[in-house]
């Protein structure tokens, strides 16, 4: 009786090893291409829509001047990749929050890429101030301005 169990549970590995998508695997089409919004960590990678971002990714203060006053906006930059094998863009927004109300809102993209290829990836946050605090960056689809509910700019 104990060899038929074992022989059972030999059958099912197997048969979940062939299918692998029915198991939870994903073999060479494991790549996630969700669009759902994904928390993230300042200089940590991650995966969204099949792109990754690499580890070291900043943020950092960009003094520029507007209507004759210094001011200081945010900037994400660091190095993505295309993870999909279909060739494309990214266009993503990256939300700072804190206590879940938006402070930031940076338009993040990078130029067409065929699968594999990185490059650099540029978030300016021109019409956004440096968020002074924050507890939560969220990576999400991108939104046109006024459709998020919060002006917290972009750029």
């Amino acid at each position: 009786m104990r060899r038929v169990r074992r022989l059972a549970g030999a059958v099912g590995v197997l048969a979940c090893l062939g299918t692998l998508g029915a198991c939870g695997g994903g073999g060479g089409e494991g790549v996630d291409t969700s669009t759902e919004p994904v928390e993230v960590e300042v200089g940590e990678s991650f995966e969204w829509n099949a792109f990754v971002v690499d580890k070291g990714w900043e943020l950092n203060g960009i003094e520029r001047s507007a209507n004759m006053e210094q001011v200081v906006t945010p900037e994400v930059r660091g190095t993505i990749t295309n993870e999909s094998d279909e060739t494309r863009s990214a266009i993503f927004q990256m939300v700072f929050s804190s206590g879940g109300d938006a402070v930031a809102t940076l338009n993040c993209s990078a130029a067409e890429m065929v699968e594999g290829q990185s490059q650099q990836l540029v978030c300016p946050g021109l019409s956004a101030t440096m968020p002074a605090d924050y507890d939560a960056v969220v990576v999400r689809e991108f939104v046109r301005d006024g459709a998020s509910g919060a002006d917290t700019g972009s750029g």
